[in-house]
């Protein structure tokens, strides 16, 4: 992920990563809502007495899924990678274990579940403040050491 300039910037990117992934399910499951919504046959009659093609909703879909496939791919591709920066590749590294498992936590609650500061800290059961430091603290370690010394937990 050299396309990076630095932590931060990597971080954010995943955060928005995950909002589209977040975004585009939501899209294809209000799309999947109404083609069920639907039921009935793969065309009957309405109470006008023409045909409806239930099948265009779920055309819909497949389209709506091919066009996204290539952009999908790149999101997890990248949030996957932020998840490895945190735990390592094999859930038993990554800052976790350079830092601590708190770290971590932090980091994921801000940038892959997109909590704010203050619902992250709730969750954690720890001050705002300190997962701000917390959050500094590992962006700093990740730009020192590199993300593949951070995937390795050195």
């Amino acid at each position: 992920m050299e396309r990076f300039g630095d932590a931060r910037e990597l971080f954010d990117a995943v955060r928005d990563a995950s909002y589209e992934l977040w975004r585009h399910d939501a899209e294809y499951n209000a799309m999947e809502r109404r083609a069920l919504s639907l039921g009935g046959g793969i065309a009957s009659a309405s109470s006008s007495g023409f045909e409806h093609d239930r099948t265009r909703p779920v055309d819909a879909m497949v389209d709506f899924e091919a066009m996204m496939a290539r952009r999908v791919d790149e999101w997890c591709e990248l949030v996957d990678f932020g998840e490895s920066v945190l735990y390592g590749r094999d859930w038993e590294h990554g800052i976790a274990k350079s830092l601590g498992l708190g770290y971590a936590e932090v980091m994921e609650l801000v940038y892959i579940q997109r909590l704010s500061m203050r619902e992250a800290a709730e969750r954690l059961r720890f001050s705002r403040r300190t997962c701000q430091r917390m959050r500094s603290r590992a962006l700093s370690f990740i730009d020192a050491v590199g993300t593949d010394a951070a995937i390795a937990g050195e």
